[in-house]
């Protein structure tokens, strides 16, 4: 059983979205140990960016080859397994082009071309990587998703999937617990247009989604000292959140 006090540093990832580049060279900045570090990624792997397949290969290769880092499922995942619930990857003529995954705002639709070049034993492998992703870590006083909780249910079995993987207004105006709730899925733009770094509200919820599926940089936050690293920063430098919303 996983105790924060295991941990030097435990560093949330927020929302990629096929952002692989700057996926890579936030990885090899943190400068990962193992040993004495916990990763959490928070799920959004794919769509909207270009190499949404590439970066869940990357992901999933990190989490077979570390005993330390996990990814969380996040709603776009929930999009592409849902998809494949009910079409196979072999049956292109029978898939619903209008399916809300596939809609070119959400990004699917470059996603599943992706996904269809892939030999299919590597594609059933990421589909099987995909269902098996955990919705969620309870730590301690940290609680760490990709969407958020709804503030109406005490504990985590009374949740549903779809808070954990969906849920924003409700999460971010009522909610009020002892635990500090870790997010993506939110991008910090949608509470401040000029904010471009990881957003600590005054009801204990950190957003870590910085907007990278929309141009900006993918950040890391160390939860511990409550400090963050991004892509796109020509030193590996960990800064201070500053941003806390009243």
């Amino acid at each position: 059983m996983r105790k924060l006090e295991d941990y030097k540093r435990i560093i949330s990832i927020g929302d990629i979205h096929g952002h692989y580049d700057k996926a890579v060279e936030l990885w090899e900045k943190i400068h990962f140990n193992d040993g004495e570090d916990l990763l959490i990624f928070h799920g959004d792997y794919i769509d909207r960016g270009a190499e949404s397949v590439r970066t869940l290969q990357f992901v999933k290769s990190l989490v077979e080859s570390h005993e330390n880092i996990i990814a969380l499922k996040g709603n776009h995942e929930d999009f592409m397994q849902n998809f494949f619930e009910i079409y196979s990857i072999e049956e292109a003529d029978w898939w619903n082009l209008y399916d809300l995954w596939l809609d070119p705002r959400n990004g699917g639709d470059v996603t599943l071309k992706q996904l269809s070049k892939l030999d299919r034993r590597e594609f059933y492998k990421l589909l099987r990587f995909v269902r098996q992703m955990p919705l969620y870590l309870e730590l301690g006083d940290y609680f760490f998703v990709h969407a958020g909780v709804h503030p109406r249910k005490e504990n985590p079995a009374e949740q549903t999937e779809h808070d954990f993987l969906w849920i924003r207004d409700k999460f971010l105006k009522y909610y009020s617990g002892k635990q500090t709730v870790v997010a993506g899925h939110t991008p910090v733009q949608y509470l401040d247009r000029t904010c471009s770094s990881p957003y600590l509200l005054s009801n204990n919820i950190l957003l870590i989604d910085t907007g990278t599926a929309f141009g900006q940089e993918l950040s890391a936050v160390n939860v511990l000292d409550m400090t963050y690293m991004q892509s796109g920063s020509p030193t590996a430098e960990w800064k201070e959140i500053e941003n806390i919303e009243e």
